[in-house]
């Protein structure tokens, strides 16, 4: 009987755990997507861009691309956070080192050769955009395991 109650009480606390994880991983969507568009909006009003990279559905500083790629960002960031979480006993600590790690890696993607010939300043504007993201996605994702002020 005690063992019956106390694996409803592990289940309950890791639904309860699973539901926060997710209610992070949503928040961090939508703020990271904010805050990519806000950093696309001041870099985009500072300084000018030849239509190829701004026009178009498709263009690395349209909307569509940014929002699509900051929601994949959160999604992915909140799977690792899920699984750091459950394997690691300093998850954030853990995670954040991670993060920090696929930020880094991230910057390769402006060797692309479809982007390679662009203006430096659209590599500032994107490098901007990466670390807002990786610091938004890590300053909410981190408070997903923090209860009642206590931080791991």
């Amino acid at each position: 009987m005690a063992a019956t109650t106390a694996m409803n009480e592990s289940e309950s606390n890791s639904s309860r755990g699973m539901f926060r994880l997710v209610k992070f991983g949503l928040l961090a969507l939508v703020v990271v997507s904010i805050v990519n568009l806000l950093v696309l909006s001041i870099g985009l009003a500072l300084v000018a861009f030849p239509a190829e990279f701004v026009g178009g559905p498709f263009g690395p500083l349209a909307v569509g691309p940014v929002v699509v790629n900051s929601a994949i960002a959160a999604i992915g960031a909140t799977l690792v956070y899920g699984v750091v979480s459950r394997f690691s006993g300093r998850p954030n600590r853990a995670f954040t080192i991670i993060a920090g790690v696929v930020l880094v890696l991230s910057f390769a993607m402006f060797l692309a050769p479809d982007i390679s010939g662009a203006p430096p300043r659209l590599f500032a504007i994107l490098a901007v955009m990466h670390v807002t993201a990786a610091v938004t996605i890590v300053a909410i994702l981190t408070r997903a395991t923090t209860q009642e002020g206590e931080s791991r």
